[in-house]
């Protein structure tokens, strides 16, 4: 039988927040094997500002008559918008454990059932933010929109993950580590659908054609379906 736990915290210093990329991301063969590689991290919506086509009444694209070198151009009109941006940030809380247990088939292959699961979290929502200056000249821009600079955390997306199921392992006497086959399911996983949050407000468009398309480009639910089951090979060991 073999077995491993994991587990770490990130938290800034001196009024500092860490960077994107010191952040934890978990899943794959390493950690948690039924996801894909560093699929595992809280969701977040950040505020930002977006383009989108202004349509006329019946819904077709709005034109805009300019000079070009002396010729007449049609362009398309669009209109500024304030929106939320979907984001991986990665946890600051990070706790994965993995559990095998071993089975001799001959020689160097061996057949392990596991189970695996963890957990990627953000503790410190609010060292998750933008940089100040981008929220004021977002504000000046937006003032109907009232960014607070902090993320919007996805509901659900900080759930415990876990997965199980057979690996079949052969040991490689060069390189002295197993060739992996493995099988997981996953009985704790997401699935659902982001809602980014609506600050766009309806008077600054000049008609419902235009309001609706926005919607329709940076209001939808976005579908966020883990799978329930993965087959990989790998080399090396999980721990």
């Amino acid at each position: 039988m073999g077995f491993h736990i994991l587990s770490r915290f990130l938290v800034g210093y001196g009024g500092k927040v860490p960077p994107p990329f010191a952040r934890y991301y978990t899943g794959g063969e390493n950690d948690i094997r039924g996801f894909e590689i560093w699929g595992i991290s809280p969701v977040a919506f950040l505020p930002t500002s977006a383009t989108v086509n202004v349509l006329n009444n019946d819904g077709t694209q709005r034109m805009q008559r300019t000079i070009v070198n002396g010729v007449p151009t049609f362009t398309p009109v669009t209109l500024t918008i304030p929106v939320y941006q979907l984001v991986f940030p990665g946890g600051d809380t990070n706790v994965v454990t993995n559990f095998e247990y071993r089975i001799p088939i001959v020689g160097p292959v061996t057949l392990a059932y596991f189970f695996d699961a963890g957990i990627d979290k953000l503790s410190l929502p609010g060292e998750l933010k933008l940089n100040p200056g981008r929220i004021t000249e977002l504000n000046q821009e937006f003032p109907q929109a009232n960014f607070t600079g902090t993320a919007v955390i996805a509901p659900g997306t900080q759930k415990p993950r876990a997965s199980t199921g057979l690996e079949l392992q052969v040991l490689m006497p060069v390189v002295n580590a197993p060739f992996r086959l493995y099988w997981a399911y996953n009985p704790l996983l997401f699935r659902g659908y982001l809602n980014p949050p609506i600050v766009a407000d309806r008077s600054n468009f000049p008609n419902l054609a235009t309001f609706n398309n926005a919607l329709a480009s940076f209001g939808q639910p976005i579908p966020f379906l883990e799978k329930h089951d993965m087959f990989r090979f790998s080399v090396g060991r999980t721990f």
